[in-house]
């Protein structure tokens, strides 16, 4: 093989990669994007019913149980692009299924069950529940990063659970308006990583 076949064939499976990381980068996005549209029409029923308590605690798990089998269909098709690529790798290692499912779980029982149920939570009912959401969110995706990445990937994820954490400390506070805030934040933190990860993938495909 003459050397300039393989400097082509070289151009042509960098490309190949460059966009099989872009297509992750979307694929990544949309689940985020599905788990933010979750979140603005929680907040939209908040405005017409009273979403607290059992209410707050079917819908979510609801969205749980429509969220999980999604994200897991993500992060396998995420693998196959992978192993397309690189044979016998895996992006997110075995068991991912139980991985991510385990990670959602224990998120909602630490945000939806364990908090409210700790009157010294908070300074009201509100706080007490918006700290409770905001856990929610952070020890799940948080959990679902580490177990799925170690920590060595993914990065795109970190202002998903970042930023509601951080908001922890301040609705802790609030006497009023928390879980309205608590779900701003959520939506900002949802809104930087989806469009981190469309960033990413428009990098890649640019190199």
């Amino acid at each position: 093989m003459k050397m300039e076949d393989v400097r082509e064939l070289k151009d042509v499976l960098e490309r190949v990669e460059e966009r099989i990381i872009a297509a992750g980068k979307v694929y990544s996005a949309m689940n985020f994007a599905f788990w933010l549209t979750v979140m603005m029409v929680y907040y939209v029923l908040e405005g017409v019913v009273n979403m607290r308590g059992k209410a707050s605690a079917v819908y979510w798990g609801g969205a749980i149980l429509l969220g999980i089998p999604l994200t897991i269909r993500i992060w396998r098709r995420l693998e196959r692009l992978c192993a397309a690529f690189h044979p016998g790798a895996r992006r997110a290692g075995r068991g991912i299924a139980t991985q991510i499912a385990l990670a959602w779980i224990l998120g909602s029982v630490i945000g939806f069950f364990i908090i409210p149920s700790m009157a010294s939570v908070g300074v009201s009912p509100d706080a007490r529940f918006a700290t409770g959401l905001l856990s929610f969110i952070s020890i799940a995706i948080l959990s679902q990063w580490l177990l799925t990445t170690a920590g060595r990937g993914e990065f795109e994820m970190i202002p998903a659970f970042l930023l509601p954490a951080l908001a922890i400390p301040v609705v802790w506070h609030m006497e009023s308006g928390a879980i309205i805030w608590a779900g701003f934040v959520i939506a900002t933190g949802f809104s930087v990583t989806i469009l981190w990860y469309l960033y990413s993938a428009f990098k890649a495909i640019a190199r």
